[in-house]
């Protein structure tokens, strides 16, 4: 699946820029870098989305780009914590309630998105403003520093 190689190079570019030095005169080749990156991931998905279901093996795979959907257009921390879910209780179900229901090259795609997955949600790119009328009372009054 392509999708899973475009992720891999952006979850990469996403990572070289974290702790790079501002002065350091390649900063925005990394930048353009990072940001042909995404715009192929984002790309990719689209194409996706407007291809038509060929195979039955294809319905989880465009599940799984649902799920990568939701995550990189959450706008709120509760979007973004409901999709980090799903995304969990996918993984969970293919693995403890439908074992060898499907291809296993199909199979080895969906792990390999769910660990890209996984990364983009601990990328700061990816991380939604926090929004303080999202968090519960206690939360917001235990942890102010929590937004």
């Amino acid at each position: 699946m392509k999708l899973n190689g475009a992720l891999a190079v952006a979850i990469k570019a996403e990572r070289d820029i974290t702790h790079i030095d501002v002065w350091d005169p390649a900063i925005n080749a990394w930048l353009r870098e990072a940001e042909r990156a995404w715009r192929t991931v984002i790309d990719i998905q689209t194409a996706l989305r407007d291809a038509p279901v060929l195979h039955a093996s294809d319905a989880p795979l465009l599940a799984m780009l649902d799920r990568a959907v939701a995550l990189m257009t959450s706008d709120t921390t509760h979007d973004f914590l409901v999709a980090h879910d799903r995304l969990r209780l996918v993984a969970f179900f293919r693995r403890s309630a439908a074992p060898g229901r499907m291809p296993n090259h199909v199979s080895a795609m969906l792990d390999q998105c769910h660990v890209h997955l996984s990364a983009v949600a601990q990328l700061d790119l990816y991380q939604p403003v926090c929004d303080l009328d999202d968090l519960s009372f206690e939360l917001s009054e235990a942890w102010p520093e929590a937004c």
